[in-house]
C-alpha cells in the first residue's frame, strides 16, 4: 500500500513564479500594502489563532507570578513571548502566502504544519540575530542598524530555503550587499506605522494596560500589523534571487 500522500514539501518552498525585482522601495510597498490587504482574512486569523491563546497564556502567568503590565519584567517576558510566538507565525504567514502567489491552495492547516516545522529552526537563528545585532549596538548605533539590515532576510530564508540553508545569516547578508539602503526605505516607513500603532493601541486607550486580557488583544492586532514587515521582507527577497527578474 503506497504511503500517504503529504500537502508539505520535504526540504524547502518551491518558488515557481516569476516576482519584480526589487529595484525601488516605493513600489515594493505599494505591493506589500496590497498583498496585505489581498489576504487580510487569511492574516488575521493565523495571526490570531497563534497570538491570542500565547499572549494570553503569557499574561496568566504574569498574573500568576504577580508581574505587573509593564516594567522590566513584564518587558522581558513579553519579549521572550514575542521571539517564541513570531517563530512560528513568521513561517507560518512566508508559507501560506508563498502557495498563494504560486497559485495553489493553501489552508491554515498547512501554514501552520510548515510553521511547527520550521519554528525550532527560525527561533535559534532569531535568537543568533538578536545576539549579532546587540553586539554590534555595543560599539556604536550605526553598526547595529547596520546589521539588522544586513540580517533582515533571515526569517525569511528560513522559511522559504529552509533544509537547503545551513547557514541563513551568511545567506541574508549576501542577498543584502548592495541593497542596505534600498532595505532601509523600506523598512523605515514600516517601523514608524508599527510605533503609531502600538502607540494608538497601548497608549492613547484608556485602561487597557489594567485589562490583562484586553493587553493581550492589543499585542494580538500588533502582531498583525507587524505582518506587514513580513510581507515586505518576502517580496525583497523574492525580488533579490536571480529569477525574479524572469
Amino acid at each position: 500500500m503506497p504511503p500517504p500522500r503529504r500537502d508539505l514539501p520535504r526540504t524547502h518552498l518551491e518558488l515557481d513564479f516569476p516576482s519584480p525585482a526589487f529595484t525601488a522601495a516605493l513600489p515594493l510597498l505599494r505591493r506589500c500594502f496590497r498583498l496585505f490587504a489581498d489576504h487580510f482574512g487569511f492574516l488575521l486569523t493565523l495571526t490570531l489563532g497563534i497570538y491570542l491563546p500565547g499572549k494570553l497564556a503569557i499574561q496568566f502567568l504574569a498574573y500568576l507570578l504577580d508581574i505587573p503590565t509593564d516594567g522590566l519584567p513584564a518587558y522581558l517576558l513579553l519579549e521572550t513571548g514575542d521571539l517564541l510566538l513570531g517563530a512560528l507565525l513568521v513561517p507560518a504567514v512566508v508559507y501560506g502566502l508563498v502557495q498563494r502567489l504560486r497559485g495553489a491552495p493553501a489552508p491554515l492547516s498547512a501554514s501552520l504544519r510548515w510553521g511547527r516545522r520550521q519554528w525550532l529552526r527560525t527561533l535559534g537563528n532569531d535568537l543568533r540575530v538578536e545576539v549579532t545585532i546587540g553586539l554590534y549596538l555595543l560599539l556604536l548605533i550605526v553598526p547595529g542598524i547596520l546589521a539588522s539590515l544586513r540580517l533582515a532576510y533571515v526569517e525569511v530564508i528560513v522559511a522559504v530555503e529552509a533544509d537547503t540553508q545551513p547557514d541563513p545569516l551568511l545567506r541574508s547578508a549576501t542577498l543584502a550587499r548592495g541593497r542596505l539602503w534600498r532595505i532601509f526605505c523600506v523598512l523605515l516607513p514600516l517601523g514608524i506605522l508599527n510605533g503609531l500603532a502600538t502607540y494608538l493601541l497601548l497608549d492613547r486607550i484608556p485602561g487597557i494596560a489594567a485589562s490583562r486580557p484586553l493587553f493581550a488583544l492589543a499585542e494580538s492586532l500588533l502582531a498583525l500589523t507587524a505582518q506587514l514587515g513580513t510581507i515586505a521582507t518576502l517580496l525583497m527577497y523574492l525580488g533579490t534571487r536571480p529569477s525574479s527578474h524572469s
